[in-house]
């Protein structure tokens, strides 16, 4: 009978009625090292089932929040089956990854263990958000608490100085490309020799083409 809901009775007799059967509280239960949630096996004599979080791991059972110390969030209920993790607050945040398109940004109903959303922007200014706190590997990132969609663009506004440190990066990257000398060439057949600097403005002038063409870009992605 171990892998079976079993309530029992001896107040009178046929007491196992289905009707007394659908009376008796149990709990979705789930302990921390677990994936996933079951139904209570036992009844639950303490009158009240919870879910919570528990470093960040959601946990389910019999018993009262008030004996839950280390829960970060926690949620009573007395009625079957009532405690899944529907029952706990859930923060919503914007969801947008760098390499889309400001249109592209969806609403996320973030998991019960977040409570707060962040907005992220990489070394050119493009926006990541979602749920969650600040991810280390971005230096221009805030993070909002306790609101729905408190991400937006407004909480990290792009700056003029910022496009320019783009612009600056892009150009110094091309610039840096543009200056690697090549070998003087011997023209087969001739005394003379081929000097690169006509190669040289050429590639120069494709590689200030091409900072214009990313400038452009990130100043798309970003408005």
């Amino acid at each position: 009978m171990s892998n079976v809901q079993c309530a029992q009775c001896n107040n009178k007799p046929a007491c196992n009625a289905d009707t007394f059967f659908e009376s008796q509280l149990f709990c979705w239960e789930k302990d921390f090292k677990e994936w996933t949630a079951t139904k209570g096996k036992r009844v639950c004599k303490k009158g009240l089932c919870f879910v919570g979080i528990n470093k960040g791991e959601k946990v389910q059972g019999c018993g009262k929040c008030s004996d839950k110390p280390n829960l970060s969030k926690c949620f009573n209920c007395s009625q079957p089956l009532c405690n899944d993790e529907t029952k706990l607050s859930q923060i919503k945040c914007y969801k947008l990854a760098t390499n889309q398109r400001p249109n592209a940004r969806k609403t996320k109903a973030c998991h019960p263990s977040y409570d707060s959303c962040y907005i992220a922007r990489d070394i050119f200014w493009r926006t990541e958000q979602n749920c969650g706190k600040c991810p280390t590997i971005y230096e221009n990132c805030t993070k909002c608490n306790h609101t729905d969609l408190c991400n937006e663009d407004s909480l990290l506004p792009v700056s003029t100085t910022a496009i320019t440190k783009a612009v600056d990066l892009v150009s110094s990257t091309t610039t840096s490309d543009s200056t690697k000398k090549d070998p003087t060439t011997i023209i087969k057949g001739t005394t003379h020799r081929f000097s690169p600097g006509s190669t040289a403005r050429i590639n120069k002038n494709e590689n200030n083409m091409l900072a214009l063409t990313v400038l452009t870009l990130i100043i798309h992605f970003i408005f």
